[in-house]
């Protein structure tokens, strides 16, 4: 198992009345290299937006409303070189090596059980990169959650702003998450300077249409303080899966 996930479990399984199918969103400002942080003023805690999934509702698409309803901001999927065990499709080959939108991380929390239907169970949450740009393009909207999300307000912070604020499981997902990131970031910056191998012309064609320049002096500290030694851990398992 990687550096990042928990030890391996015995199988479980559950029935549909103990499980929950939820997402949620770390959302990053690539152009600050800053992120989103949701902060609750009614129980004073910080979280990134995530919730359950609807019935009938994709975990992408409850990703997507999820940001939207809990930080105010209509985020989109931010593409990342994400090592997956998922296969490429037959009309895509090689898509498991480009950039992708799927899921970076999954948590499972056990549930005393909530609502009208009081069953405790397992509550399984998908986590998704999402990003917004810099204003005025993003828009921070007021009242978009549920009523009893009304005491919900954003903030844009700094990776280590997020990791000193966060709790529990939520700081192990922002790590991964921001490894992930960091590395998508070194891979531009190789694939520009003509230095990466093993990496196809439709991977190129994207990277040299995007702008991933490293901005101030500010912005690149940003980015530095996310890096540790867990940061090879993703270089090793993509060089692994080319």
């Amino acid at each position: 198992m990687s550096v990042h996930s928990s030890a391996r479990v015995s199988d479980p399984g559950w029935s549909s009345e103990n499980f929950m199918l939820g997402a949620g969103m770390v959302i990053i400002q690539p152009s600050t290299h800053k992120l989103v942080l949701v902060y609750d003023t009614q129980y004073k805690y910080w979280f990134f937006p995530r919730g359950r999934k609807d019935v009938g509702e994709s975990l992408e698409t409850t990703a997507l409303r999820e940001a939207y309803e809990e930080s105010g901001y209509r985020a989109t999927f931010l593409p990342l070189f994400t090592p997956t065990h998922a296969p490429s499709p037959p009309s895509n080959p090689g898509a498991s090596r480009r950039l992708n939108t799927v899921s970076l991380y999954t948590i499972t929390q056990w549930s005393a059980g909530r609502g009208r239907r009081n069953v405790p169970g397992e509550y399984m949450t998908s986590w998704y990169a999402g990003q917004i740009p810099l204003p005025p393009d993003a828009v921070h909207e007021t009242g978009t959650g549920m009523p009893d999300e009304q005491t919900y307000t954003s903030y844009i912070v700094t990776y280590e702003e997020a990791m000193n604020r966060l709790q529990g499981l939520e700081r192990r997902v922002l790590r991964y998450v921001w490894t992930t990131y960091l590395y998508t970031l070194d891979v531009y910056r190789e694939l520009k300077a003509g230095q990466a191998d093993g990496v196809d012309d439709k991977t190129k064609e994207n990277v040299n249409t995007t702008d991933t320049s490293t901005e101030s002096t500010a912005d690149s500290r940003n980015v530095q303080a996310g890096r540790s030694s867990r940061y090879t851990s993703i270089v090793d398992s993509r060089v692994a899966q080319s």
